[in-house]
């Protein structure tokens, strides 16, 4: 008795649709598994990432505030904000804790 082909065939196409199967849950257990891994850094190096130790460039502040450049200038000028670096002419840096006074302190207007 001969065997059929499409029994091969529909074999064939089962051990097909299993791989692929197969293939699609290892990439999403993958996936999890990166989604945990960052959450777990983060979640250990949160205080790297927003504590107090990490002085803000002057492109972040400006950002924070969103405000120009030339506003933050003034802002220096008229003491409001202090740079940790003052003798710096351009690349500033300033305490987060600074900044978060500064925006409690008046909800900075745009001058």
């Amino acid at each position: 008795m001969k065997a059929k082909k499409e029994n091969v065939f529909i074999c064939q196409e089962m051990d097909e649709m299993l791989k692929q199967r197969v293939d699609y849950l290892v990439k999403i257990s993958l996936i999890n598994q990166r989604k945990r891994w960052i959450s777990d850094y983060i979640e250990k190096n949160f205080t790297k990432f927003m504590g107090e130790d990490r002085l803000l460039t002057s492109d972040e502040v400006v950002e924070m505030l969103q405000i120009s450049h030339q506003t933050l200038g003034r802002r220096i000028k008229q003491g409001k904000l202090l740079p940790v670096n003052p003798e710096a002419k351009r690349n500033y840096r300033f305490k987060r804790s600074d900044v978060y006074k500064l925006i409690e302190k008046e909800e900075v207007p745009n001058d």
